[in-house]
């Protein structure tokens, strides 16, 4: 459905069933007429107030995201005009449609959502009259613009998933087993990308994702946040209260190779099922074959037909098609191949909400990348509902932790030590627990490792001491 707007347009995708949960992916654009970035702004906000009012009554907010053309004068003037509370996302992809501003909305109708003390953005189901909760209800966990100021992006990397792991262990959640979805946004991506992908995998390798488990769905892309220091921010998404068989990784091994075969830690695609529907969640997919190399280097027609022909593979492998996609997130190296591109979109998938960003790809080689989001009706009546009551959530009014694996001692250690030693003001009720897991840790060892000395001498304030020795015995945080 395409909508004109005053001084705006939407193309909205609408997911119905018999429940009382529909979905809603809206793709908002300011009209490209010479027009100031605040005049823009108010148009897609007016458009949106409008959709809300009327097109898409009852509905609520989960996600935004804000795609700005110029971030670093921009993000202020958004923050002071959406007060909204959702989990929102502000980042620098300039659309190359000529306005300064496109937004994206994840909308549903029965949810209400709320900001949880962890930081994360909690959407659960509204409760009906006389409605049956799941014995193993579901939360989903929204995060949004994360960032820091850390020395380099591999240090910046880490320290956003150590919260990150930190904000799930708060909920009850783990990154191994609730983590559904993350975007990195990358500054200047051909010189920052390595980085991310060396603090990803060691990450990774310390909560027990490895290529023999599973990875998690994502897409690594160019992105400017507001402040310059920034060169990684990071979206994520979760999924509290899962069900055994509910979630499968998406390979689609006739066109893509595993990403660990290249050095990387992601899924291909991943879905959910529910009772009556399934998402599928498609990463930044470019033109690859099989082996991990690049297709038709340098045309990009014939990458973008082969990176639809492997969206495509990831999607049947998933029981479902391009018919089924809600939302596509475009991303172009190039500028001057916005029109050709903007044609192939129009010709192919002329009702699908999308926008087409200036982002280069991970991989210089790559002329474009794609993601998107699917939702296919279902009848799985083992699997639970979208999302039932958040007065039967277990972790509403307690917060419990889950220990991070066991399996990789000496990486554990070091992981949990600096863990404690950046977040032990924030997250002090945790310290104990921590604390109690690396002396588990010590004895199995059968030592006293230096790491937990220094843990206590934290504790009594000689905090710089205690991360320099870390650094400098542990490889992590150098530089």
């Amino acid at each position: 459905m395409n909508l004109e707007l005053n001084n705006a347009w939407a193309e909205v995708s609408t997911f119905t069933t018999n429940d009382t949960v529909n979905e809603y992916h809206v793709m908002i654009h300011a009209k490209a007429d010479g027009t100031t970035f605040q005049q823009q702004l108010d148009a897609v906000l007016d458009a949106y107030e409008q959709l809300k009012s009327r097109q898409l009554k009852g509905a609520t907010a989960v996600l935004k995201r804000y795609f700005l053309s110029d971030v670093a004068n921009q993000a202020d003037d958004v923050l002071l005009a959406d007060t909204s509370d959702c989990a929102k996302s502000i980042i620098g992809q300039p659309p190359l449609d000529g306005s300064k501003i496109a937004l994206w909305v994840y909308m549903m109708t029965g949810v209400s959502g709320r900001q949880l003390p962890s930081g994360l953005y909690e959407v659960s189901r509204v409760a009906s009259s006389g409605q049956q909760s799941d014995d193993k209800p579901l939360r989903h966990l929204w995060n949004a613009s994360a960032h820091n100021t850390a020395q380099n992006s591999e240090y910046q990397t880490r320290l956003l998933f150590n919260e990150y792991v930190m904000q799930l262990a708060q909920e009850g959640c783990t990154l191994a087993d609730n983590c559904i979805r993350t975007w990195l946004f990358v500054n200047d991506v051909d010189v920052n990308y390595a980085g991310v992908v060396a603090a990803r995998n060691r990450v990774f390798f310390t909560q027990g994702l490895t290529e023999d488990t599973h990875y998690i769905a994502s897409t690594g892309i160019g992105g400017r946040a507001q402040e310059a220091q920034v060169m990684t921010q990071m979206d994520n998404y979760a999924i509290a209260g899962l069900h055994p068989g509910q979630v499968h990784h998406l390979y689609a091994p006739t066109h893509l190779n595993r990403t660990s075969d290249y050095g990387v830690s992601f899924e291909r695609g991943t879905t959910v099922d529910y009772r009556d529907r399934r998402h599928i969640i498609i990463s930044g997919t470019a033109s690859i074959n099989n082996k991990g190399q690049i297709e038709h280097p340098k045309d990009i027609v014939r990458q973008a037909y082969r990176m639809w022909d492997n969206v495509e593979a990831l999607l049947s492998e998933a029981g479902s098609s391009f018919d089924d996609v809600a939302v596509m997130i475009v991303y172009l190296r190039d500028i001057a191949d916005y029109n050709v591109v903007r044609r192939l979109y129009d010709e192919r998938f002329p009702q699908k909400p999308r926008v087409i960003v200036h982002a280069p790809v991970c991989r210089s080689g790559w002329l474009i990348e794609m993601e998107g989001m699917a939702v296919k009706q279902m009848d799985s009546p083992d699997m639970p509902s979208v999302g039932p009551c958040p007065a039967s959530t277990p972790f509403a009014n307690k917060t419990q932790m889950k220990a991070p694996p066991t399996h990789h001692g000496l990486e554990e250690l070091i992981y949990l030590n600096l863990l404690i030693l950046h977040y032990s003001r924030r997250y002090a009720p945790h310290g104990a627990m921590l604390r109690c897991r690396i002396k588990q840790i010590n004895n199995t060892f059968q030592c006293i490792s230096p790491f937990y000395l220094l843990l206590n001498t934290r504790r009594r304030g000689t905090a710089h001491g205690s991360r320099r020795y870390l650094h400098q015995h542990s490889g992590w945080g150098q530089g």
